[in-house]
């Protein structure tokens, strides 16, 4: 199993953000759950979540503040997406 995401390394503190379906964004439990997952499995890593549309244009944000604003300054074709294994 892999998973799109981009790791972020433009400034301080480094994140990753996690391509995630509209139905977990649309879930706010579920997407802090998300979240703290992917953290927990990255040793800390903060992490955000992303939903996309048909066309792979950002749709949604969810994370804390300041990474999903630093999200709103990067265009959505300059993220590094890359397949991330995960078991």
């Amino acid at each position: 199993m892999s998973i799109k995401s981009a790791l972020i390394t433009d400034a301080d503190p480094m994140f990753l953000v996690v391509a995630v379906p509209q139905r977990v964004l649309a879930d706010p439990t579920r997407a802090e759950q998300t979240v703290w997952f992917f953290q927990r499995r990255l040793s800390g890593l903060p992490t955000a979540l992303v939903t996309c549309d048909t066309r792979g244009a950002p749709t949604a944000y969810f994370g804390r503040g300041d990474l999903a604003a630093r999200l709103l300054r990067i265009a959505p074709t300059a993220l590094p997406w890359k397949d991330l294994p995960f078991r």
